[in-house]
């Protein structure tokens, strides 16, 4: 992980919480805020010990709930240094890689 991620990862905390408000809201119209990928993954990163987790596959909606109940969880632990990201994940074309990735 570069020097910068750490802070990129924190930065996107503060727009998760609007994020999934608008999911809940009206979830077929975030699809138009999300960018065209295969998935999304959500990374959780502790700058700590440097441990670096994903989850996923997930749908766009299906990320960010997820972002938001696993950074509840890590702020009910006074982990709040712990950053949690919803990242774009991007399958390999066939022929590039011979075969496809396993399924998660």
């Amino acid at each position: 992980m570069d020097d910068h991620a750490p802070d990129r990862l924190r930065d996107t905390v503060s727009t998760l919480h609007d994020l999934v408000a608008d999911v809940l809201a009206d979830p077929e119209a975030l699809e138009d805020r999300l960018d065209a990928c295969d998935a999304y993954v959500v990374i959780v990163a502790d700058p700590a010990t440097g441990a670096l987790d994903s989850y996923g596959p997930f749908d766009g909606p299906t990320a960010l709930l997820d972002a938001d109940r696993r950074r509840r969880g890590l702020d009910e632990g006074d982990l709040d240094d712990v950053n949690v990201a919803v990242v774009r994940h991007h399958l390999p074309a066939a022929e590039d890689s011979g075969r496809h990735a396993i399924a998660s």
